[in-house]
């Protein structure tokens, strides 16, 4: 009997142990911001909660080496710095080259949705051109077929005049309509189009345009949205956090081993 007893409580103490390792989760979910606008539902994160980056080609603006003059206004006063390698731009995407990694959960429900980003980029009127970066979803499209990306002013999407108090501005799909096109100010209409999974998601940026010279390409804020709106500074400022719920909690698999279910 009492080694039958020892025999149980050795037994439970495994069991325990084993599901503190594994069945609690250990991956990093991003931070999300969640917002109800324009009829939709908008989810948003900061660059710098990447999972997983190659660190040459982007860094912080704060961290050694960093040869960017400060952007005023950024979130949180960091963001990423797209520092081109050579060939310096229109870089072919490859695995494990020229990305950032983003994991984002608790996204509600699976469709279509459209990804703003938050971005600068040099300020001379000169340099309005390798300022753009690709975004993959999900692993699509396929690493060599991409056909659209990110675009910032390579249309002439951004004012004629930069201001030192407003570097920052929201930047969408490179397909815009082609009679706003080579307008200052204009052509900036649509979000990047893809599709989410309900729950988690992974989204990559790809190096395309950018560096440390005439053309510095810098992002701060993604967003993505059920609706496909021109997002604002103040639209961010109206997202909450999003709860995130553990997944596999241990007292609620603890209860299942105890009851047999």
């Amino acid at each position: 009997m009492i080694h039958d007893v020892r025999t149980r409580i050795m037994y439970a103490i495994g069991m325990l142990f084993i599901i503190v390792l594994f069945g609690t989760s250990t991956e990093a979910v991003e931070e999300l911001m969640v917002s109800q606008l324009n009829g939709g539902v908008q989810y948003w994160w900061e660059v710098e909660e990447f999972d997983e980056r190659d660190e040459e080609v982007f860094f912080l603006n704060d961290e050694k080496g960093h040869l960017v003059d400060d952007l005023k206004g950024a979130s949180g006063d960091a963001y990423l710095v797209h520092n081109s390698p050579n060939p310096p731009n229109n870089l072919p995407p490859a695995e494990d080259v020229f990305f950032a990694k983003y994991t984002i959960d608790g996204i509600a429900s699976a469709g279509t949705y459209f990804v703003w980003a938050r971005a600068s980029w040099d300020r001379n009127p000169s340099g309005r051109a390798h300022n753009s970066f690709f975004v993959q979803v999900n692993g699509t499209p396929d690493l060599g077929k991409f056909d659209r990306h990110i675009n910032t002013l390579g249309d002439a999407t951004w004012l004629d005049k930069w201001d030192d108090k407003n570097p920052w501005t929201w930047a969408g799909d490179s397909a815009q309509p082609q009679d706003l096109q080579g307008q200052a100010g204009g052509g900036l209409q649509n979000g990047w189009e893809t599709r989410l999974d309900a729950g988690e998601n992974t989204v990559i940026i790809y190096h395309r345009e950018g560096g440390l010279n005439a053309q510095t390409m810098c992002s701060d804020v993604l967003m993505v949205s059920t609706v496909d709106f021109i997002p604002t500074d103040d639209d961010f400022a109206q997202a909450a956090p999003l709860p995130v719920q553990p997944k596999n909690k241990l007292t609620t698999t603890w209860a299942r081993m105890k009851t047999g279910n």
